[in-house]
C-alpha cells in the first residue's frame, strides 16, 4: 500500500499576483488586486508553467468555449515548476462520461481582511503623470525648452529614489532579520545567466527562494517569521557601510532632481 507524501506549504508570489497551495487543500488560495478567492480543484482543467509564468485553466462547461485563465507573471522559475508539478499532481481525474462544469462557479471570494493596496504600476503611472504635467506648466508659463530639460531631472530624481529605495531597504533588512528573524543555511538551487538562486524552507514547511550572485553551496540567510519570502544574506560590516553610502548618493540624487523640478515650477508660477 503506497501513501502519498505530505505536500509542504508552497507559495508562488510574481508581479500583482500570489498563490498558495499545500498539503490538505483542496483548493488554490489565489490573491491578486486586493481580491482573496479559492480555486477548488475540480474547478481546474489544466495548469501550465511557462518559464516564469504560471497558469490555472479552469474548467468549461462546453468544450469549445474559451477558458478564464488565472495567472501569475514574473515569478522565479524553479518557484513556479515546483508549484506546477505539486498543483498537478493533486487534480482530480476526470471521466468522459461525467458531465462538465464552469469552474467560474465553484470559485469562491473570501474577505481579504485589509484595505486594498494600490498596485506599483498605478503608482508610477500617476507619478508619471505628475510629472508631465508639471513639465507642460513650466513650458508654457515659462520657457518651451524645459519640457525637453525637466525630464532629464526627472529621470535623475527616479534614478536616485530606486538607489534610496533598493538599498535602504536592503540595509534595513540585513541589520534588523539577524537580530529579529530566523536564520538558515540555504542549498544552492540553479544557476540563472544572472546569478545563483538559492532555495530554503521556512518554520511552516513552505519553500523559498534567493538570489545571490555571490556564495557557494549553501548561504547564510536571515528570513522574517511574518513574511517567509522577505530574507536577507548575511552582510559583512564593509558590504553594509557601501549599502548606506549608495542609498544616501540616491537620496541626495532624488532630492537634487525633485528640487530643481519644484523650483523652475514655483519660478514658472510666479510669472
Amino acid at each position: 500500500m503506497t501513501t502519498t507524501p505530505a505536500l509542504p506549504s508552497l507559495v508562488l508570489r510574481g508581479g500583482g499576483a500570489t498563490a498558495r497551495f499545500g498539503d490538505g487543500f483542496d483548493y488554490v488560495h489565489w490573491e491578486e488586486d486586493g481580491r482573496v478567492t479559492r480555486i477548488p480543484l475540480e474547478a481546474i482543467e489544466a495548469v501550465r508553467s511557462l518559464d516564469r509564468s504560471f497558469e490555472v485553466v479552469l474548467t468549461t462547461a462546453e468544450a469549445d468555449r474559451r477558458p478564464y485563465v488565472y495567472a501569475v507573471h514574473d515569478a522565479s522559475t524553479a518557484a513556479v515548476t515546483t508549484f506546477c508539478a505539486a498543483l498537478q499532481a493533486r487534480l482530480p481525474e476526470r471521466a468522459a462520461e461525467v458531465s462538465r462544469v464552469d469552474g467560474e462557479d465553484l470559485i469562491t471570494e473570501v474577505p481579504a481582511g485589509h484595505p486594498r493596496r494600490p498596485s506599483k504600476r498605478v503608482l508610477v503611472v500617476a507619478v508619471i503623470a505628475v510629472l508631465a504635467v508639471i513639465d507642460a506648466a513650466v513650458a508654457v508659463l515659462r520657457e518651451p525648452a524645459w519640457a525637453i530639460a525637466l525630464p532629464f531631472f526627472q529621470l535623475f530624481a527616479c534614478t536616485g529614489a530606486f538607489m534610496a529605495l533598493t538599498l535602504g531597504r536592503g540595509l534595513y533588512d540585513a541589520l534588523r532579520l539577524p537580530k529579529h528573524g530566523i536564520t538558515v543555511m540555504a542549498e544552492l538551487d540553479h544557476y540563472t545567466d544572472r546569478t545563483k538562486v538559492y532555495r530554503y524552507v521556512d518554520q511552516d514547511g513552505g519553500q523559498h527562494f534567493y538570489r545571490e550572485p555571490t556564495g557557494g553551496q549553501q548561504l547564510e540567510l536571515s528570513y522574517d517569521p511574518r513574511n517567509p519570502g522577505r530574507a536577507s544574506a548575511r552582510q559583512s560590516l564593509y558590504g553594509q557601510i557601501m549599502m548606506a553610502l549608495m542609498a544616501v548618493i540616491g537620496l541626495g540624487m532624488a532630492c537634487g532632481g525633485l528640487g530643481i523640478t519644484g523650483y523652475q515650477l514655483f519660478i514658472a508660477m510666479r510669472g
